[in-house]
């Protein structure tokens, strides 16, 4: 019988060879957009500029390109900051049929190997297709929640999705790409970067995966061989991680590629609060409310918002705030924030907003409840609801099923450009940005040195 990873690797090296859907390139384009937009807003946050710094120790005298920068490095170390950075704001995209992943934690990876390479546009998004669809499918195939229950982080299989996706554009037969995945399935990352106060791991797992991830399509491309049954064997991934898997789920043939379901994100925080951000902006928005007016805030989500968003899953309290990285996790921050500032972006993480007094009033006056109602729909829909009692008696409820983004309300082209701007007019000048989203957006006609070019600001590692 084969194995898991063997029936894997058939399917994807058959699905990379067969012909894609133009809806399906572009959509693989705009998320490209989408990440690098990611990556260059965050060039000069701290953990991507330690990631960096690393890169350049562990160079090699290799030649894929550091985003933001005029600098290189070898693949590896490209992958590590790269990744680093697209993760590091938290506004790359996300996927969440019952867990959760950031699919495009893979493109910093995907995207070196081809940059170091020298791979066609082609090739390289046929590359990110396959690293997307396997970091999707393992967000559907644990019977019960591999990260609420068994308490494993969704970068463990960022490791095994870049893996597949660096295989295939090295040109992997089936059986190699099998050990690829297999080497990159012994790699688990534990869920406690995410309890309480929140780390800059949270960002640097990301890269830390995927690099794992590239490093296992290189060591294979040499010859390493990988355990035979890593997913479904006595000491394997099934049984030491995710209990009862469906393993048919995940090795089956590509029939439909699963990108275009992911969705993508306008503010910088934990996608599962953008509806109730959404909601508490638009309260604000259409009834002219000042924060003087406000005497108390409730917010109703499903059970899982709130147990990792308020109650940080056990450990410190999200209504205590220690950094940006748990800012962006704190469901009655970004709550009482927009409903004094009337905006949600990176300025409210960069400037401390959780610092000023007028914030830390309205996050006193914020509660958040468990509405079972909503854990009906969960996770198909995201849900939240704001209810906002004003001093003069005045209630005011909004409430959304999902947000702006999700793949049943897609931003346009125009929107991921305009996100783009946004997040790169510190690092690029404007011509360089409108030169980088022509690229992206049409990244088959173009050239990965070319795009990558476009996307090197003057930073440095320092």
């Amino acid at each position: 019988m084969k194995s898991v990873a063997t029936k894997l690797a058939e399917a994807l090296v058959a699905a990379a060879k067969a012909p894609v859907d133009d809806t399906v390139m572009h959509a693989t384009e705009r998320l490209l957009l989408d990440t690098l937009a990611c990556g260059l807003g965050a060039v000069d946050s701290p953990a991507p500029r330690a990631t960096r710094r690393w890169a350049k120790r562990i160079n090699g005298g290799g030649e894929a390109s550091l985003v933001g920068t005029r600098e290189s490095s070898s693949v590896l170390g490209a992958t590590l900051a790269n990744c680093t950075a697209m993760r590091d704001l938290d506004m790359n995209d996300t996927y969440y049929p019952r867990d959760s992943a950031h699919p495009s934690d893979n493109i910093g990876g995907v995207l070196a190997v081809g940059d170091g390479e020298s791979r066609t546009s082609e090739e390289i998004l046929r590359g990110i297709l396959v690293a997307y669809e396997v970091q999707m499918r393992t967000c559907e195939i644990a019977k019960s929640s591999f990260q609420r229950i068994a308490g494993w982080d969704h970068t463990t299989f960022v490791t095994v999705g870049t893996a597949a996706g660096a295989g295939v554009l090295l040109g992997l037969d089936a059986e190699r790409l099998a050990q690829a995945i297999s080497i990159a399935a012994c790699y688990p990352t534990t869920g406690e970067l995410r309890v309480g106060q929140i780390s800059e791991m949270k960002a640097v797992s990301a890269g830390l995966g995927a690099s794992r991830g590239i490093e296992a399509a290189y060591l294979a491309m040499e010859g390493v061989t990988g355990p035979a049954n890593a997913f479904e064997g006595r000491r394997g991934v099934s049984k030491l991680m995710l209990g009862e898997t469906d393993w048919d789920l995940f090795s089956a043939p590509v029939t439909q590629w699963r990108l275009p379901r992911s969705n993508l994100k306008r503010y910088p925080a934990a996608y599962i609060m953008h509806s109730s951000i959404d909601s508490a902006l638009t309260v604000r928005r259409e009834n002219a409310i000042s924060p003087a007016d406000i005497e108390e805030v409730r917010v109703d989500a499903f059970s899982w918002l709130v147990e990792d968003m308020v109650e940080g899953m056990g450990g410190t309290s999200r209504y205590d705030i220690d950094s940006r990285e748990t800012a962006d996790h704190s469901l009655p921050y970004v709550v009482a924030v927009c409903l004094v500032d009337g905006e949600y972006n990176l300025k409210q993480l960069q400037a401390k907003r959780w610092e000023a007094p007028e914030v830390r009033e309205m996050i006193r006056k914020t509660k958040c409840f468990r509405d079972p109602e909503m854990d009906k729909v969960f996770p198909g829909d995201r849900p939240g609801r704001v209810t906002v009692k004003l001093k003069n008696g005045k209630v005011l409820v909004k409430e959304l099923a999902y947000p702006r983004g999700d793949y049943r309300l897609p931003f346009t082209d125009e929107e991921i450009a305009q996100k783009f701007h946004s997040l790169a007019e510190p690092v690029l000048d404007k011509s360089k940005r409108d030169r980088a989203i022509e690229l992206a957006l049409n990244f088959r006609k173009a050239g990965v040195k070319e795009l990558m070019a476009a996307c090197a600001g003057a930073g440095s590692t320092a």
